[in-house]
């Protein structure tokens, strides 16, 4: 089950599944060049109060997005292991 990157609960990590049609071609380049790649991992860093920005760590940098931007990055929950504890 997918869900937009906006809902991933802070210190919470998922899988880039894809990038939303929606998105105008220049700001889906932008964010494939930030690393937001399908099958890339991306965690949820800073979460703060009354719908700002959010903060997600991706291929080694953070960035801040909006709600309008990250809500158009669809992701997968990792699956966890089996053996985890």
């Amino acid at each position: 089950m997918s869900q937009p990157l906006w809902a991933l609960p802070r210190g919470q990590r998922a899988r880039v599944r894809d990038l939303s049609e929606a998105l105008p071609a220049a700001q889906a380049q932008r964010l494939r060049e930030l690393g937001f790649l399908p099958g890339t991992l991306v965690e949820c860093v800073h979460r703060p109060a009354f719908g700002a920005p959010r903060v997600y760590a991706v291929a080694g940098a953070c960035f801040s997005l909006e709600r309008a931007m990250a809500r158009r990055i669809y992701t997968e929950p990792l699956e966890e292991s089996a053996h985890a504890s």
